[in-house]
């Protein structure tokens, strides 16, 4: 059993592990919350309290848009007032204090092109954002529209035509975003069309992400169109509120938000852009047929679209089209077979009646 000297010894090893007196603690009594007066008994008490407390982040708008991101292009001029912060006590342009938010915005301003480093933060937090000034010139825009329909407009997207588009733009040098954002939609449609020899289908989706990325600051209706197919591929309906320039596009998209098919329109000159396999059979296949065609009519055509073709959003399309056709012909049956299939699908869940 231990002896008095060992006990004597352990004691004053805690003294020195402790750093106090036998009996006394070196701990505090008491945690103040970090962002009011309150005391609390434990770190973790104070830390759940803390939580109610709401963390001032400081955040920068751009035209009303909060930049989550850390880059920023702006192609456009801009004006006082399309850029606001909250929550911004300090900021800085390149290194140097400003005073406020409209300083900042008449230095870019005062310029047409250039790159900036902007640190914008208040007593809590820091963050910083990149700015590339790039004006896009809209003689500049109007060629590159030209020269993408008169590569494409026949739907193919075959290499040399991907070559001599790049190659005929290559000038527009104050709108290379809006070339990056075209030439990596066309690389999004061959990934999903097996027909690259270096993306893979799974790389589709990426691709398309990058160019809603590119294009996300530039109003043509070139870029609205391919944000719209993209947006399509994708089932963010919700994003898509506002006429694509693809009328048989927008018919279908409010079909799909639950409304009545209308009748078709005369398509616009983008009407010819490229898109792929699966959205193509369903605008200019299935949708025009649907009112006239039985539910089995729709199951078969349905099996004309090898299935390499679909990703899984396209497979929840085919399969609301046939649960409308099911409901329309009043088959409980198949309704109830499409309702199970789109049951853990966030889009169309809401219009069976799932959610």
């Amino acid at each position: 059993m231990p002896t008095l000297g060992w006990i004597q010894e352990t004691g004053l090893d805690r003294l020195w592990e402790r750093g106090t007196e036998p009996g006394s603690s070196a701990l505090p009594t008491g945690y103040t919350c970090r962002y009011c007066n309150q005391v609390f008994k434990s770190i973790a008490v104070r830390e759940q309290h803390e939580l109610e407390h709401p963390l001032l982040n400081p955040t920068m708008f751009y035209r009303d848009r909060e930049l989550g991101a850390t880059r920023l292009l702006i192609n456009t001029p801009i004006q006082l007032g399309d850029i606001a912060a909250r929550n911004v006590s300090k900021i800085e342009l390149n290194g140097q204090p400003l005073g406020s938010i409209t300083e900042l915005t008449l230095a870019l301003k005062s310029v047409s092109r250039g790159f900036f480093s902007v640190t914008y933060a208040n007593e809590t937090l820091e963050k910083s954002l990149k700015i590339e000034v790039c004006i896009a010139d809209p003689q500049q825009l109007t060629e590159i529209d030209q020269a993408f329909r008169a590569h494409f407009s026949t739907g193919s997207i075959a290499d040399p035509l991907l070559e001599g588009f790049t190659a005929s733009v290559k000038h527009c040098d104050t709108v290379s975003r809006y070339v990056d954002g075209l030439v990596r939609y066309l690389h999004g449609l061959k990934a999903k069309d097996h027909l690259s020899d270096i993306t893979t289908f799974e790389d589709f989706d990426k691709r398309f992400n990058q160019a809603l990325d590119s294009l996300r600051d530039y109003t043509t209706p070139l870029a609205a169109a391919v944000r719209a197919v993209i947006r399509f591929n994708r089932n963010d309906f919700s994003f898509m509120q506002k006429a694509s320039g693809l009328p048989d596009m927008d018919r279908t998209i409010s079909f799909f938000c639950g409304d009545d098919l209308v009748g078709s329109t005369f398509a616009s000159p983008d009407a010819q852009l490229p898109v792929d396999q699966s959205s193509e059979f369903i605008l200019a296949n299935l949708i025009p047929s649907f009112s006239d065609s039985t539910l089995a009519d729709i199951e078969e055509r349905i099996t004309w679209l090898p299935v390499k073709y679909r990703s899984l959003q396209d497979t929840s399309k085919l399969n609301y089209l046939c649960f409308r056709k099911a409901v329309a012909v009043e088959d409980m049956t198949a309704v109830e077979k499409y309702r199970k299939k789109l049951r853990h699908d966030d889009v169309f869940n809401t219009l069976t009646g799932d959610k």
